[in-house]
């Protein structure tokens, strides 16, 4: 339980931190856009602020998808779980398909 909490509690700080450098980049991209529009910079510089942009956030889905794992381990941990029955959708269990 505490390795599941530990883990659940580091990934949400890191997804916080994340979400922050995507919002500093997106900032990097617009000032760069900027600047390229005034003639300051050559394009390659809007470019590269968008590759950073890109890549922080793709580091931050695959951060919240963590997060989002380490709840159901946490919560599987604390004893938690469910049954296939309550898993399904009510309109499926109403058609008369099987799971089974």
């Amino acid at each position: 339980v505490q390795n599941a909490l530990v883990n659940y509690s580091d990934e949400q700080e890191r997804r916080d931190r994340l979400d922050q450098a995507v919002r500093q980049s997106q900032l990097a991209v617009d000032l760069a856009a900027e600047q390229y529009q005034a003639g300051l910079v050559d394009f390659l510089s809007v470019l590269e602020a968008q590759r950073a942009l890109y890549a922080n956030e793709d580091q931050l889905v695959q951060s919240q998808t963590s997060v989002t794992t380490n709840l159901v381990t946490l919560y599987r941990a604390l004893g938690g779980g469910w049954s296939a029955g309550s898993v399904v959708s009510p309109n499926v269990r109403s058609s008369g398909f099987s799971l089974h």
